[in-house]
């Protein structure tokens, strides 16, 4: 009876070693199974991560790229919106107190991307200065290619032939430049 009780016990042991066994891989199975799942969810996620990033990166570039167009545009004479040039020129003019004269625009076929512009300023001397100063200096890419300055002469309504503070001086200025248009 001994004998029988022994190999029962081993018996009984021997199940339960094969049942903890066969517990201990499946569970060890499970673990591996949710540690790969881990690591493909935390792959996906790192590359939502950088494709948002790059998406930002992209935003910000673009932005970037709208300002420098902007500014760009500010450069540039768009032919299709002559007229507000033309406002813009004539707005330098009675900023500066001067008689501003659009002559006319050309869009010479020779060059492109190029405006040509003629202008005649009537005013005191110092006047026009500020006015062609500020026509270098705008916000326009302007070159200027020829200038003509003229003093009028006005008859003297004074009969001793001295000239007062009422007589001023008026000066004229035919200016012709060209301007970057697309």
């Amino acid at each position: 009876m001994k004998k029988i009780k022994i190999n029962s016990i081993l018996i009984i042991s021997i199940i339960l070693f094969i049942i903890f066994s066969a517990l201990f891989f499946y569970f060890l199975n499970i673990i591996k199974n949710k540690n790969e799942h881990t690591s493909v969810v935390i792959a996906t996620l790192n590359k939502k991560i950088k494709d948002k990033d790059n998406i930002d990166n992209l935003q910000k570039k673009i932005d970037e790229l709208n300002d420098t167009n902007k500014k760009i545009n500010g450069y540039i004479v768009n032919t299709s919106s002559v007229d507000t040039f033309v406002e813009y020129l004539e707005k330098i003019g009675f900023d500066n107190k001067v008689d501003l004269t659009v002559g006319g625009v050309d869009i010479p076929k020779k060059e492109k991307n190029k405006i040509s512009v003629r202008l005649s300023i009537k005013g005191d001397f110092p006047n026009i200065m500020n006015t062609i100063a500020n026509l270098e200096n705008s916000e326009y890419y302007t070159s200027i290619s020829s200038s003509y300055i003229n003093k009028e002469i006005k008859e003297s309504t004074s009969p001793t032939n001295i000239s007062t503070d009422s007589d001023k001086d008026l000066w004229r200025v035919d200016l012709t430049f060209s301007a970057l248009s697309m």
